[in-house]
């Protein structure tokens, strides 16, 4: 009998680039070079409370994204619970599931692929105002060349840069908007689910970002372990 493929040792490359890759955004957070990936996560928030609001039997009326890195979905219907917690939580999905994704192989043009589908998708829908359609349309643009045109090494690492981000914004921005006083906050999600629910705020807070974190290192844990060996070299192949 053979023995066993084994895929699930860390990778000590990938390992040195996500340390690198950490270092670089924690050390450029507030360069404008990453306010891009910024304003998508804020992007994605949205589109989840709108995603949600159509999956519970909603409608989206108009999503919009500013400048200064703010945000609002207009929706109608749908499972009000449901909707005001879809937006940390979805945005920390999507950065993981992008950051799991960027181990390389055939899932990286696939993720580009799905990613432009989805803000495309945005643009010609509900994003109405001419900012957040622009932004859309030139992150599809991107998006596109990243997954098509560059070579695929530099897309996976650029996938995982981005994945990173997302991940530490959705983070920090439950931290912020629901347990610190922010004065440029009027009403956040947290809030909201408060207002529906009963349970206090802060502690809606706790909860999302406990389960935000765990997610994060869960995603991060499996994003650096090796591909299976035919895996390895279909991706080589390819």
């Amino acid at each position: 009998m053979g023995t066993p493929e084994r895929g699930g040792e860390l990778s000590l490359p990938r390992i040195a680039l996500q340390i690198c890759l950490l270092a670089a955004a924690f050390y450029w957070w507030t360069h404008p070079f990453i306010q891009p990936i910024k304003l998508m996560v804020v992007l994605l928030h949205e589109m989840s409370h709108g995603l949600m609001a159509l999956a519970s039997g909603g409608t989206v009326h108009s999503i919009l994204i500013t400048p200064d890195e703010g945000g609002a979905c207009r929706s109608e219907g749908g499972n009000a619970i449901l909707v005001a917690s879809a937006g940390y939580l979805g945005s920390i999905f999507f950065g993981g599931m992008i950051l799991r994704s960027a181990r390389g192989g055939s899932a990286v043009p696939s993720i580009y692929a799905l990613l432009t589908l989805l803000v495309l998708g945005a643009a010609v829908t509900v994003l109405q105002d001419p900012y957040s359609r622009t932004f859309a349309l030139s992150l599809a643009g991107s998006f596109i060349f990243l997954g098509l045109i560059a070579p695929g090494f530099i897309g996976a690492i650029v996938l995982r840069g981005i994945g990173t981000v997302s991940c530490l914004y959705a983070i920090f921005d439950i931290y912020s908007d629901t347990l610190t006083a922010r004065s440029d906050i009027l009403v956040n999600d947290a809030e909201v689910f408060a207002s529906l629910t009963g349970i206090p705020s802060q502690f809606v807070g706790i909860a999302w970002l406990a389960v935000s974190v765990a997610f994060f290192l869960s995603i991060l844990k499996a994003s650096l372990a090796e591909m299976p060996a035919p895996a390895r070299a279909k991706a080589a192949a390819g």
